[in-house]
């Protein structure tokens, strides 16, 4: 048998993760400590992408031997929760912890990086990222705005929503005034739904005092620490409006070209890495929390099919609203390319093993 060049193996085989080697080489002179300040969407000490944030500061500075210091800030310490684009962008702040489909604001294609009605599971989306065409069109998007991204977590799959009264069919969705951002809410929309847009920190509020009739906001572990059960009984399942949500890091384009080689290595791997433990850490979690949940008399409830079907329907124009730019078409029909050629993967994915374990 030939012998295979481990070298040569590795180069080819391997998604862009950042060796040991590339690691020792941050140079950075023993007396020189680089700050760098975090700014998040986030409330403080918020379980799952709140803790993400911290691990990634930590994790940052660990592989640095502490030569880079990352102050954390949650939301509102600094600047506001949906504040934190324009403070990257400007050089107020040098890193923000978020989710990209709040700047539908900025540019309209936005939202692809974060979460797609219909589209990428986790692991698709990683793929498209760190093999495909995405990490590229994400940091051709940035630089309109002086930002260069990467993908930090993911949430794994999310519950649809919560409900302060039963949703039965479409005409149910038409009542209701609901928190549910980005791509997600505009489809909703398209039911009659009157979607907004506000802070997770604001939702229980918000549920509380009638000014929404429900909610979208995450998966179980996040959902359950938000307490959106002690105002709305019913959770509907599972989602189609953002089926996964990506967590990304946004930092400053002239920060991050201001380091050498060695320092991108770093924070690159550190990226990667806690976008491997943040999905783990949910999938480990999750099940306590519906079983929390559960006994707390949450009504789980499937989403009836017939909601599913309209926003099927309804879902190409909505995503076409999302591509009016050059770059936005680009993404679009990237994402689409890429979602299509796992579509002809349907027969042999993990969906039909998983079918298996139902038996």
């Amino acid at each position: 048998m030939k012998k295979i060049n481990r070298r040569s193996f590795i180069k080819k085989a391997t998604i862009p993760v950042i060796g040991a080697a590339s690691i020792s080489s941050f140079n950075v002179h023993a007396s020189t400590t680089t700050e760098l300040n975090m700014v998040t969407s986030w409330p403080e000490n918020f379980p799952g992408i709140g803790l993400g944030a911290n691990r990634l500061a930590k994790r940052i500075e660990s592989l640095s031997n502490n030569k880079i210091k990352v102050n954390v800030y949650s939301a509102g310490e600094l600047v506001p929760p949906f504040g934190v684009f324009d403070a990257v962008s400007s050089g107020t702040a040098d890193l923000y912890h978020s989710a990209e489909f709040y700047w539908g604001g900025k540019n309209k294609a936005y939202p692809f990086f974060a979460a797609v009605p219909f589209g990428m599971t986790a692991e698709e989306f990683n793929s498209w990222i760190y093999l495909g065409e995405g990490q590229a069109l994400w940091d051709e998007l940035g630089s309109e705005f002086n930002l260069k991204h990467f993908v930090v977590g993911n949430t794994g799959s999310t519950l649809f929503g919560w409900f302060k009264d039963e949703i039965n069919n479409v005409d149910d969705i038409s009542k209701i005034k609901i928190r549910s951002p980005g791509m997600g809410g505009d489809l909703l929309k398209t039911m009659g739904a009157t979607p907004v847009n506000i802070p997770g920190g604001e939702i229980l509020q918000a549920l509380s005092s009638g000014a929404i009739d429900a909610a979208d906001w995450s998966n179980p572990v996040m959902d359950l620490a938000f307490g959106f059960y002690k105002v709305a009984k019913y959770c509907y399942y599972p989602d189609f409006k953002k089926p996964t949500v990506s967590i990304s890091l946004g930092m400053n384009l002239d920060k991050w070209n201001s380091f050498d080689d060695g320092t991108k290595s770093i924070i690159e791997y550190a990226c990667q890495s806690e976008n491997q433990e943040m999905l783990s850490d949910f999938m480990y979690k999750e099940v306590a929390a519906i079983e929390k949940l559960k006994s707390l008399n949450v009504n789980f409830r499937n989403l009836p099919q017939d909601i599913v079907i309209e926003a099927k329907k309804n879902v190409s124009g909505v995503l076409d609203n999302y591509a009016d730019t050059s770059i936005g078409k680009k993404i679009r029909d990237s994402y689409f390319n890429f979602l299509d050629l796992r579509a002809g993967y349907k027969d042999f994915d993990i969906s039909n093993y998983l079918n298996f374990r139902k038996i």
